[in-house]
């Protein structure tokens, strides 16, 4: 018969064990016990395509008595995942949790991807599950061995899926705009933006990122020619919303002195243009400065 620290030893190790395919795949252990002894062990695999069951899916498969389980305790090194990250609710740690009734729950750390923090423990104390905490040192070993999966879920871990780079777009009957998708890790924050550039003029496009499927957002880009384009999904670090903000303000200013101007002088377009220059003139860029990141790009072209 071993202690609950003795069990979360085993699963700490069984997560040690582990051989994730790239920095995005957590280390994860997971132990079952009745009254002190072992009856399942479940490791997170690789992440490879046919091989990505998390712990605590395998550590329940592999119990022989299922009926045991109601009055078993689960120790995972991990929050167990929520409906949010997974493509099939039902296959989500968390609601396993619930099927099997498992009476109490114990947890290594709280899971750092955005998307789960805080989720799987509340869903099972939702449903009168136990859950309580591995001890500090314990957790600090966790975090230590899952160094660099915890790093890879505090960036964006952004990609444009859709549309695909070299895509020949139509946007005549939308007055210029196309929807951009794009797949994150963690969710798009104040401090991510869509760009659209060509011939080193750069536009930041006004937003918001709308929530399009399971980790995928969207957001509406604005191309001002039939040409080539490059669309960017960029991270602002203070001094690149400073830059952002000051662009958008100047952009603002330019419009209301438009109005002022054709409210008092009644001037035809062709003389605002010539005037005053486009409505949505460019950042005159080489690339992206300081403080500002490129997360992806792709060029598409308007026709």
């Amino acid at each position: 018969m071993s202690s609950d620290v003795e069990l979360m030893q085993e699963a700490v190790r069984l997560a040690q064990q582990c051989k994730p395919k790239e920095a995005r795949i957590p280390k994860v252990g997971a132990v079952i016990a009745l009254r002190g002894v072992i009856i399942g062990r479940g490791q997170r695999v690789t992440g490879e395509d046919g091989d990505d069951d998390h712990a605590e899916y395998r550590a329940l498969g592999s119990v022989a008595d299922p009926s045991q389980l109601p009055e078993a305790t689960l120790f995972t090194t991990l929050e167990p995942c929520t409906t949010d990250v997974r493509s099939r609710g039902e296959n989500c740690c968390s609601e396993l949790i619930l099927q099997r009734k498992i009476k109490k729950v114990f947890i290594g750390i709280l899971d750092p991807n955005q998307g789960v923090t805080g989720k799987g423990l509340w869903r099972l104390q939702d449903q009168n599950v136990e859950v309580e905490l591995f001890p500090h040192a314990l957790a600090q070993q966790i975090r230590s061995d899952n160094a660099d999966f915890i790093k890879s879920q505090q960036l964006l871990g952004a990609k444009i899926v859709s549309p695909t780079d070299g895509a020949s777009l139509q946007t005549s009957k939308s007055r210029g705009r196309h929807p951009i998708r794009v797949k994150c890790l963690n969710p798009p924050t104040s401090n991510t933006y869509l760009f659209t550039s060509r011939d080193g003029l750069y536009w930041p496009q006004p937003g918001p990122f709308k929530p399009a499927d399971i980790n995928e957002w969207e957001i509406d880009a604005f191309f001002g020619g039939t040409t080539e384009h490059s669309v960017h999904i960029v991270t602002a670090n203070e001094l690149g919303q400073v830059l952002i903000e000051y662009y958008r303000k100047v952009l603002r200013w330019n419009l209301e002195r438009r109005e002022r101007i054709k409210k008092k002088y009644n001037p035809t377009n062709d003389e605002l243009t010539e005037l005053l220059g486009g409505d949505y003139f460019g950042i005159t860029m080489t690339g992206f400065p300081k403080g500002l990141r490129s997360e992806d790009s792709i060029r598409v072209v308007i026709s």
